[in-house]
């Protein structure tokens, strides 16, 4: 293709050829021009001048600087924008300021028309004009800035503000942010995530909002009906807790995600905003050969409508109120001995079997809440030996809350020892090791566990001073408490007078008050101590209640047990769950008795405490047995 041969095909003057194409055309209609630059790009001619006029020549060739941590997609819209428009590309990568203004030198010696710079946080402000002269067409961009006119990026606010508008509508208003990291972008995120929460006036605190990644707990994940995730490996850390805590999406809990189009939680698709990187790139490339053909550089700012892919995850938030318990208690490693009968002193008898297992009221009624489907957590200590590690990995695997456990260096882990008899009842023998550790100051510094409790449930295996300052804190935020009197022989007043249910068994009842004979005369005292309500288990006669409104008596579930030692932890998980769910202390007992009734049918608690499905399926195919009920 020679300059003859263009002049012929634009039907002007070889002259007129000239000009154009080396930027002497101030005399030349538009119209003129854009033909033939028209043929100039479409047969990619390049002509050939001397020295003194190189940089007059127009190269149809767009510099790009990037950093290595540029988007494909990005560079993908450059390049598709470019070849539209008869351009090709010269792609550099810098990894620091020495090496990108070496590549802007290699650039300007293959006289690239002008420059895409993507700015990187180790980038110049400024390249000198010995290396890039001051006419030089260049489009700058940089992420880290509000976009303008003067940079061009998509807005990280507004597409922050969009992905919790998609939940808003859907009339969510627990709404948290999840971020593999924290960086300027995800910041400038999460502030638009609460504009979105301010316009719409929802209140949320800043904590609540947003949260790496890696500090992620089932309580925050918990506490929110929907979900926003920055990035994939956010996504697939609220796949993995979901499926952990055996929570569904969207059904209980709604997701989007940024550029998560192929990602999947249990079969559903994420709904997802995508980054527009592809776009911005064709945009930055349209405007850069815009400023190279018109000889002007007034750029304007890139605009995107932010719009969810789809709404597959994301549903209006479920009406179904999630009960959260905290549980101030013991840990122990349970070692389960089944003998004929109990030792005498000096005697020695044979051990049929021995199972060692999870253990210790604190973990047990944890463990009782989270398999009716509460959430929980659990204030306690381990010691950081093997038993310890695998007790705390037990909690975690159970969807139980372990940022209340306390770890300990150079103290064991509790153990107890469990001999169960051939009629099923059982002595216990406790070594309380990293248990005797825990101190109110442990329970203060996970005060947070508290909030939005419905009810804190307490045990005597523990110091009664610590338990009162448990009990005291659970009042503070308006959590009820429910007390196991256990291993005592006598109960501080003002615990009880911070006790809403008191729940010790007939044996512990005697014990406590020696002098009084009858349980309706016990639980009388008991109340005037300050507690609000009394339960006394009877084992398999059953149980019986008093409170201002009741003073009767509850049958046992009709079951032949073969180890009572959960009866009481799970007793108390059900009664708890039920109360909290609105049912009131009649039913809540009765679903209680026969949740206490299926622990005692397997040997060692966690294995025995029952799921809700298998409990309300007993109660409901068993609720006429309560008509036996005494008043």
């Amino acid at each position: 293709m020679t300059l003859k041969e263009i002049a012929e095909l634009a039907n002007v003057s070889v002259s007129t050829v000239s000009k154009v194409i080396n930027k002497k055309d101030d005399s030349i209609s538009f119209e003129t021009r854009e033909r033939v630059l028209n043929i100039v790009k479409k047969f990619h001619y390049s002509p050939y001048m001397d020295r003194a006029s190189e940089d007059l020549r127009p190269s149809l060739i767009l510099g790009v600087m990037i950093g290595k941590t540029a988007n494909y997609n990005f560079l993908t819209g450059i390049i598709k924008q470019s070849r539209a428009r008869g351009y090709s590309t010269i792609v550099c990568a810098s990894s620091s300021a020495q090496e990108e203004m070496q590549n802007f030198k290699m650039l300007m010696a293959h006289h690239v028309d002008g420059i895409i710079w993507n700015k990187e946080k180790y980038s110049n402000t400024a390249i000198p004009n010995s290396i890039l002269p001051s006419a030089a067409k260049i489009f700058t961009l940089n992420g880290e800035k509000k976009p303008s006119s003067s940079n061009p990026y998509f807005s990280y606010l507004e597409m922050g503000y969009a992905a919790a508008n998609s939940l808003v509508s859907k009339g969510h208003q627990h709404i948290g942010c999840l971020s593999s990291k924290k960086d300027f972008a995800s910041g400038i995120f999460a502030e638009g995530i609460r504009r979105c929460l301010f316009d719409h006036q929802i209140s949320e605190s800043p904590d609540a909002v947003w949260r790496l990644a890696e500090s992620c707990g089932s309580l925050w994940l918990q506490a929110h009906t929907g979900i926003i995730c920055f990035d994939s490996a956010a996504a697939e850390k609220i796949a993995t807790m979901t499926e952990y805590l055996h929570i569904r999406v969207p059904e209980e809990i709604s997701v989007v995600g940024i550029d998560t189009a192929n990602m999947k939680i249990a079969g559903t698709q994420i709904s997802s905003i995508a980054r527009p990187f592809e776009e911005l790139g064709a945009f930055a490339a349209d405007k850069l050969i815009d400023a190279i053909e018109s000889n002007k550089t007034t750029y304007y700012p890139f605009q995107k409508d932010f719009k969810v892919s789809s709404f597959d995850s994301i549903v209006p938030p479920k009406k179904i109120k999630r009960s959260h318990f905290v549980i101030v208690g013991t840990i122990n490693v349970d070692t389960l001995m089944l003998v004929d009968k109990q030792p005498e002193p000096g005697e020695t008898i044979n051990v049929r079997q021995r199972v060692i297992m999870p253990g210790g009221k604190g973990l047990n009624q944890s463990l009782g809440v989270t398999k009716l489907g509460a959430s929980a957590a659990l204030i306690s200590s381990l010691g950081t030996d093997y038993d310890g590690r695998q007790m705390f990995q037990y909690l975690k695997s159970n969807s139980i809350c372990t940022d209340g456990v306390t770890l300990h260096d150079n103290i064991s882990t509790g153990h107890a020892y469990v001999f169960i008899q051939k009629n099923a009842e059982s002595n216990i023998s406790v070594f309380d090791g990293a248990n005797s550790a825990l101190t109110a100051k442990n329970i203060d510094q996970y005060e947070n566990l508290f909030e939005k409790a419905d009810y804190c449930l307490l045990q005597t295996e523990l110091d009664q001073n610590l338990v009162l300052h448990a009990a005291a804190l659970a009042h503070r935020h308006h959590a009820a408490v429910i007390l196991k009197p256990c291993a005592v022989t006598s109960l501080l007043p003002k615990l009880v007078q911070n006790t809403d249910i008191l729940v010790p068994n007939v044996k512990e009842a005697n014990e406590l008050l020696p002098n009084v004979i009858s349980l309706e005369e016990k639980a009388k005292v008991f109340r005037k101590q300050g507690a609000k309500t009394v339960i006394i288990t009877l084992g398999e006669k059953g149980c019986f209640l008093q409170d201002e409104q009741h003073e009767k008596y509850f049958p046992a579930a009709r079951i032949t047990p073969v180890d009572t030692t959960g009866a009481a932890d799970a007793f108390i998980s059900a009664l708890a769950f039920y109360l909290s769910m609105g049912k009131d202390i009649d039913e809540a007992i009765q679903y209680a008795t026969c949740a206490a009734g299926l622990s005692t049918t397997r040997h060692g608690v966690p294995p025995a405490l029952v799921n809700r499905e298998t409990l309300e399926l007993y109660y409901f195919e068993h609720q006429n047995d309560f008509g036996r009920i005494a008043e």
